[in-house]
């Protein structure tokens, strides 16, 4: 998950929480509140009904359109004492103007006349424009609230967008960066100190890198020279000594043996030296390349190579294949994926070279996937000690994809799959 994506989740949980709090507050206050005025009115009201009753005046009338409601009936001596002489609910009372039945706040108040006698007032006032204006404010509330989560998202994600540029930079300058390449340099166009040290930590480590990854190519190289005089005497002499007729039956079969693991030896040390020579950049002359003749080519070749193997060869044209490469390079990489394949395929099976303007690919079959995410890597082997595999054929390959600017994928699909891209 992206750092924006990431933040914006983390604050909307925070402020749902917060703003949702908020809002639960607010409208139980201004609930609170709307009730304590209803009780308020409804305190006014019964007062003067009260002093009316107590002074012999004409009472109030319940049919003023206000929908308003009181009664006054007579209670025992005893129940007056027992009960609270004021006491509040929320119940529902018949409106005779509206002929229906509807929620009301409800006072009761008990009082004595002058005479000792108890009465019991009832004063109700309907509450559905309460209730209106609740709902309203609900609705208000959860309105308000959305847009404010939506706006405090939007803003926040635009500071931190705004000011995460310069990471996003030097995130752009990792994933461009190569190695043993002229690569630009560190973005550092920062007032953000953190983000200045970052930059300086990439930089000075890159610098590191790049002495040591020098310096390890220089080792291979010069490595390589120095043993290809050896391995070419060491393979002269095994060679001499097998043209003598002096040797018994054991000694030819040990310099026969002597003379397969020189040869090794003398492949690997020409692949180590074609790694070192394309990481040092030696390949630069390009021109068009006819890929897919050059594929057909090797393809016969090597079925002529292989044919105890009984392989099928099957190429597929979808257009023409020309890139612009190096030769050497393109060679190289046809022949490695095509060798790869029938070294690595069962006899008596197929092997499949499609291609078209942007990329070909090269089929075999096999029984089980490779690990995928060590492939490419140099020494892999499926099956370690198998006769005429290095182990750096198809590391060879990815060294001449990222030198080509082209890309390389390894896929099951019941068959083995090298696909070849261009970027």
């Amino acid at each position: 998950m992206k750092l924006i994506y990431k933040i914006a989740l983390s604050l909307s949980a925070v402020l749902l929480v917060f703003i949702a709090l908020w809002g639960v507050i607010f409208f139980n206050v201004m609930t609170a509140e709307i009730n304590d005025e209803t009780d308020d009115m409804l305190e006014e009201y019964s007062r003067d009904i009260i002093m009316r009753w107590l002074s012999g005046e004409r009472l109030l009338s319940t049919d003023n359109g206000t929908n308003n409601t009181y009664y006054i009936k007579r209670i025992t001596a005893g129940c007056g004492e027992e009960s609270e002489w004021i006491n509040y609910e929320d119940s529902d009372i018949y409106i005779a103007n509206e002929s229906e039945h509807e929620p009301a706040r409800i006072r009761r108040q008990i009082f004595m006349d002058a005479d000792g006698s108890y009465y019991e007032l009832t004063v109700a006032v309907p509450t559905f424009e309460r209730e209106d204006l609740r709902r309203s404010i609900l609705w208000s509330i959860c309105m308000l609230y959305l847009v404010l989560l939506v706006a405090l998202v939007a803003i926040t994600m635009a500071i931190v967008i705004v000011n995460m540029r310069p990471f996003n930079a030097l995130l752009r300058w990792f994933d461009s960066y190569r190695p043993g390449r002229e690569n630009p340099p560190v973005p550092a166009d920062t007032d953000v100190i953190e983000f200045r040290k970052l930059a300086d930590a990439a930089e000075s480590a890159t610098a590191r890198f790049e002495r040591q990854y020098r310096l390890q190519n220089q080792f291979i190289g010069n490595a390589s020279h120095e043993l290809q005089t050896p391995l070419a005497v060491c393979s002269a002499r095994i060679e001499m000594l097998l043209d003598s007729q002096d040797l018994t039956q054991s000694q030819a079969e040990e310099l026969v043996k002597m003379q397969s693991e020189v040869s090794n030896l003398i492949r690997l040390n020409k692949t180590l030296l074609m790694m070192s020579r394309i990481e040092n950049g030696q390949f630069l002359a390009t021109e068009e390349v006819n890929v897919g003749m050059l594929l057909r080519e090797d393809a016969e070749m090597f079925g002529e190579i292989y044919a105890d193997k009984c392989m099928k060869m099957e190429i597929i044209e979808e257009s023409m294949c020309v890139w612009t490469m190096n030769p050497e390079l393109a060679s190289v990489l046809s022949r490695n994926l095509l060798k790869n394949a029938f070294l690595h395929s069962p006899s008596h099976t197929a092997i499949t070279v499609r291609y078209g303007k942007d990329s070909f690919t090269v089929s075999n079959d096999g029984e089980k996937s490779l690990d995928a995410g060590r492939v490419f890597t140099r020494f892999y082997q499926e099956n370690p000690g198998r006769t005429g595999s290095t182990g750096l054929g198809l590391s060879l390959v990815k060294a001449i994809c990222d030198d080509s600017e082209l890309t390389v994928v390894y896929y099951y699909d019941g068959r083995h799959n090298f696909k070849i891209s261009v970027n």
